[in-house]
């Protein structure tokens, strides 16, 4: 089959850091490596490189700070303005047989280009809200955009709920997100301070921020340290709430939990790695388990909390465990079960492994080529894509 151009739109791209953002730069690698043209659009960046092969950048991104309002921890758009949006424009409509926006029901670059676009729109939702959801606002503005966008990817069931009650239509499938399984993998080297720990290393990595739940971690780690006194709890990441986390932990547990702040991207591997086994005690606005897929392809066995998105992951006792991170007992219960059932643990590190390999970034850029393929094939018939 002919080789597509393709245009990938968000507003977050290197080097701002975000769950997005990564998803943009392997999807859009992957595309390439299977031998299609893909360039990147998206906003002005502080610390951006003046020149990147492949990147066009169109105005510059705004970060609004946490709003308890919408139960975000962050909000980035891009101002449009008149100048940015004859510059899509432009962009969009200079040869390209598919535009993939990513998150464009909002004022932003996606929006721009979707609404640009001649060639067939591609649009994916990464996002889960906690509380109230954006979009009970937004459908009344964007509802004549969802008529214009040729299909919907989830990246899981969950994502696809968010939305498709405020923009209905049978355009919708599930591509989940991938995971560089090149760079996590078992081998990487260790993280020399942590291989010097005698007792299993619990890992957490995620904002310093209520979410991410990490009170709930710190509580089923003080059960824990009875039945496992050399237990360690390494907490990797930064945001609002480090000092008061920090300040939190009970004198008599200080030697034992461990606060690394901010992990460099090319070190994350090796902390995963070095760590005996991997929790995330999200309290919710997930929809999908990425870090959960890290851990499991660098081989360590993972307890995350029981919530949608996570489910879509984990399939609890077979790959790794879901548990009641609002129960202190049980959720230690589960860690303490992990690391003791040396049987147990060995199970759960294989299949992790193989469901890691589902999620390489190879064949996740397989079924979105392959959705592309069959949008073109429907358009050329007359057709939509969901009916052939």
């Amino acid at each position: 089959m002919r080789k597509l151009r393709i245009i990938q739109c968000s507003d977050a791209y290197y080097p701002f850091p975000g769950g997005v953002t990564e998803h943009l730069h392997h999807l859009t690698l992957a595309l390439r490596e299977r031998g299609h043209s893909v360039d990147i659009l998206t906003a002005g960046y502080k610390g951006a490189p003046e020149r990147e092969e492949g990147v066009i950048r169109v105005g510059k991104i705004r970060i609004l700070k946490a709003t308890k309002a919408f139960n975000l921890t962050q909000l980035t758009l891009t101002p449009i303005t008149p100048g940015v949006a004859k510059r899509v424009k432009e962009v969009v409509r200079s040869g390209y047989d598919i535009v993939h926006v990513h998150g464009p029901y909002a004022p932003n670059l996606p929006f721009l280009a979707a609404r640009a676009s001649l060639c067939p729109v591609v649009a994916t939702h990464h996002t889960a809200f906690v509380g109230f959801n954006w979009h009970k606002l937004g459908r009344f503005a964007f509802r004549g955009l969802s008529r214009r966008i040729e299909a919907n990817i989830g990246v899981s069931r969950v994502a696809v709920g968010e939305i498709f009650p405020y923009y209905p239509g049978h355009n919708y499938c599930i591509i989940p997100n991938g995971v560089d399984t090149r760079r996590f993998r078992p081998d990487v080297p260790r993280i020399e301070k942590l291989a010097g720990i005698k007792g299993p290393k619990i890992l957490y990595v995620g904002r310093m921020e209520p979410r991410k739940g990490f009170p709930y971690i710190l509580e089923a780690f003080k059960l824990v340290k009875r039945e496992i006194p050399d237990a360690v709890l390494v907490a990797c990441g930064k945001g609002p709430n480090l000092e008061l986390y920090k300040e939190s932990v009970p004198t008599e547990l200080r030697d034992s939990v461990l606060f690394e702040g901010f992990i460099p991207a090319e070190l994350l591997p090796s902390y995963y790695a070095s760590a005996d086994l991997y929790t995330s005690p999200a309290v919710g606005g997930e929809t999908f388990g990425i870090v959960l897929v890290e851990a499991m392809a660098c081989g360590t066995p993972v307890v995350a909390s029981r919530i949608s998105g996570y489910a879509q992951v984990i399939e609890s006792g077979v790959n790794g465990i879901l548990t009641d991170i609002w129960d202190p007992e049980t959720y230690a219960r589960d860690i303490i079960r992990v690391l003791v059932d040396k049987e147990l643990y060995a199970r759960l590190r294989e299949a992790g492994l193989r469901t890691a390999e589902r999620y390489s970034w190879p064949r996740v850029a397989e079924q979105v080529e392959a959705l592309y393929y069959r949008i073109l094939e429907a358009r050329e018939r007359g057709a939509h894509w969901y009916q052939i």
